[in-house]
Order: structure tokens, then sequence, then C-alpha cells
């Protein structure tokens, strides 16, 4: 029921915002063009917020809570936006300061997160962290391999029901860097399983083949069709 209104939910928003219903010039349609650049231009502007809303988690939770689960966690959230926007230097002393907190916990603390899911969110956020600033760096391969290692962080208990980050992916993408995105995308396979991450790796393996720009979130699956391309309707109840 949740996924069938949230289908709805988002056709509404498309409509709403004036999207044309189909493209006759496919993925090389002008208007297909726009509509990616005006979702780019949200993403940024979501992810300059999520900076803001996720370094005053971490400042409040570093200064109220007893919990050193939390505060790593918050300060691993902020790190996949700083590292996007803030200067080098600054990611870099937030990335030791994860692992500053990480080295004060105790055995007891340190064995309970390992039983848990091993860290997994926390260090695919350090990895995203450090992708980031390597590529801003004009180092991409050392980019890539972050990227690729990120989601090698054991049992993703977390990662495996939400699904990895696509900040990254989505700006290397539109840059021409193709073979590291069908890597990722290959490799979530071994965690983030289920009807709902097979059906948009199916789509955005189709917008690949077909040299699409992609957006890399649910609404690839409402334009894959308005694209003309020879995809099954992934929505469509079977």
């Amino acid at each position: 029921m949740k996924n069938v209104i949230w289908v709805v939910a988002s056709i509404i928003v498309l409509t709403s915002a004036g999207v044309r219903a189909d493209y006759e010039q496919g993925c090389d349609d002008p208007a297909y063009h726009q509509f990616i650049a005006s979702r780019y231009a949200y993403y940024e502007a979501k992810n300059r917020r999520l900076l803001v809303d996720t370094w005053r988690d971490y400042q409040r939770s570093l200064a109220i809570s007893d919990n050193p689960f939390q505060i790593i966690g918050d300060l691993s959230r902020h790190l996949k936006y700083s590292a996007q926007f803030d200067p080098v230097s600054e990611v870099e002393a937030k990335i030791d300061r994860v692992f500053e907190h990480a080295d004060a916990l105790s055995v007891k603390q340190q064995i309970a997160g390992d039983v848990f899911d091993s860290f997994s969110s926390e260090k695919h956020a350090v990895g995203i962290a450090q992708a980031w600033l390597a590529y801003r760096k004009g180092n991409p391969d050392e980019a890539f391999d972050a990227l690729l290692k990120s989601i090698e962080a054991g049992d993703a208990a977390v990662l495996s029901s939400f699904g990895p980050d696509w900040n990254f992916v989505r700006q290397i993408y539109r840059d021409g860097h193709i073979a590291p995105v069908i890597a990722y995308i290959n490799k979530t396979k071994a965690f983030w399983t289920g009807p709902r991450p097979d059906r948009l790796r199916y789509v955005w393996r189709a917008m690949i083949n077909a040299e699409c720009e992609i957006q890399f979130d649910f609404f690839d699956t409402i334009k894959v069709l308005e694209l003309r391309l020879s995809v099954r309707d992934v929505n469509r109840r079977q």
C-alpha cells in the first residue's frame, strides 16, 4: 500500500511541476535535459540544507547526548554533505574526528557496534566522503576506489533497508564516468536486495545503455517510460 501511495504522489509531483508526459526525441530531448537540470538543482539545494541540519544534529548530540553511537552516527551522516561543499581541510578534520569518537569507545561498546552491523552505515558515510574529497582533489581513480570500498562494510543492516548513497554516483555519472557507476550498481546486489532495488537497478541499466541522463532515484522508474525506452513498467502490478 505504501508503495502505491508513493507512486501516485510521485506522479502528482512530476505533473504539477509542468513536466512533459512524453519526450519525442527520447534521451536527447531538450525538454528532458531541462528537467534533469532542474532535478540536479533540487538535489544541490536539498544537500545544502542537509549540510546545515546534520551539523546541527551533531552539535546537539555532542552537547547533550550520552550515547556515543548517536554522536558518531550524526557526524558520519553530516560527512556525506560536508564533503561536497566544505573546504577540503575542514572535511578531513571531521573525518579524523569520527575516528577519534570511535577510538574513545569502550571495548564493550566496540563489540556492540560490531555485533549490530559492523558500523556499516558509518563506514559507508566516511567512504563516500573520502570519495568526494579525492574527486575534488583531481584524483578520480582514488575516488572511484573509495566509492566501491564504501559498500564493503560488512553486515549492512541499515544499508540493506534504505540503500546506499547516490549523490556521488549522480555527480560522476553526469561527468561521464560510466564504468565506476556500473560497478557500484552491480555491487549493491550483495546487500541491497528485494523487489524495489531490483527494479531500480533494472531501470538504471536500461538508461545507461541508452546513454540517458539519470537522477538515480525513484522518479527514473517513471521517466524511463516517457523516454520511450523498451523497458517494462516496473511500477505496474504484475
